[in-house]
């Protein structure tokens, strides 16, 4: 295939995906939008790991099990710790992360084996 032609199908196929995209921004005015969604994502996510990594290397918490999920500055804590205050040290380091709504507590008392 020509180089002149496989330039002329490509641009029409992004031409026709660009009309279909727009077609349904039009019929879904409600639906944020690829970049907004992605600005809030990557929040999310940028949450989470600022958590992860306080929890990881906090030594008091040395031994424990951390599960993170984050949406919209909601961070869900899961997993085990060895007792009480390790509990409660990692549910106030979480809340003291710069953008965290709100905390809930999923996180379990594991007594060692």
């Amino acid at each position: 295939m020509s180089s002149r032609k496989l330039f002329v199908t490509v641009s029409a196929t992004l031409l026709i995906s660009g009309i279909g995209l727009t077609a349904f921004a039009i019929d879904h005015p409600n639906r944020p939008t690829s970049s907004t969604l992605n600005a809030a994502q990557n929040a999310d996510v940028l949450l989470n790991d600022r958590i992860e990594t306080l929890l990881r290397t906090d030594i008091g918490l040395a031994g424990s099990r951390f599960r993170i999920q984050t949406r919209a500055g909601v961070v869900i804590l899961g997993g085990g710790v060895p007792d009480e205050h390790s509990l409660q040290r990692a549910l106030d380091l979480a809340s003291s992360v710069k953008g965290v709504r709100e905390v809930r507590n999923e996180l379990e008392i594991e007594f060692p084996k």
